[in-house]
């Protein structure tokens, strides 16, 4: 009676993965491409894992997270690398799904270039700003004369013999 229900079982899943079948698991609206070759799979699929954030993790990648909700991303990722879809259909698969958010590394468009551009304009400002701190330090003249010597104070007398000693 098990093998019955475990054969039933295989059967309709086999069945439920055929291309044909509505429910197969496809995207909507996106034809697959040629199925790839067996060696390119599992490289494809960590790398396009590895660009996506898990869900419950959110600081790691679905391919560096142990998370259940990471597992299943990353079968559905192989799931649908073996059906031939490119990288770029996986990735809006998920981006429909979840957001831009879900994406590790935000597209460069719109706002966005804003998160691209901002370390190297802060890095930018920040090297001016300490260029032109040296460069006042420069025009800072070594030679400071003493208030007596421009006639501010008259010279005290532990002045005038520091002043002598020094001339010794």
């Amino acid at each position: 009676m098990m093998k019955a229900i475990f054969l039933a079982l295989l059967l309709c899943t086999a069945w439920a993965q055929t291309p044909d079948n509505p429910g197969s698991g496809l995207i909507p609206g996106l034809p697959p491409g040629p199925a790839p070759v067996a060696e390119e799979i599992e490289p494809r699929t960590w790398e396009i894992s590895s660009r996506l954030r898990c869900p419950v993790c959110q600081g790691l990648s679905v391919a560096a997270s142990t998370s259940e909700a990471a597992v299943m991303f990353q079968r559905r990722i192989r799931e649908l690398v073996t059906m031939g879809y490119s990288d770029e259909q996986i990735y809006d698969y998920f981006e429909d799904g979840y957001g831009e958010w879900i994406l590790l590394e935000p597209r460069v468009e719109g706002l966005n270039w804003l998160l691209w551009l901002a370390p190297g304009l802060g890095l930018g400002l920040g090297l001016a700003y300490a260029s032109s701190v040296v460069a006042t330090w420069r025009r800072e003249p070594d030679d400071v004369p003493l208030p007596s010597d421009v006639g501010l104070v008259a010279k005290d007398r532990y002045e005038e013999r520091l002043l002598a000693e020094l001339e010794e």
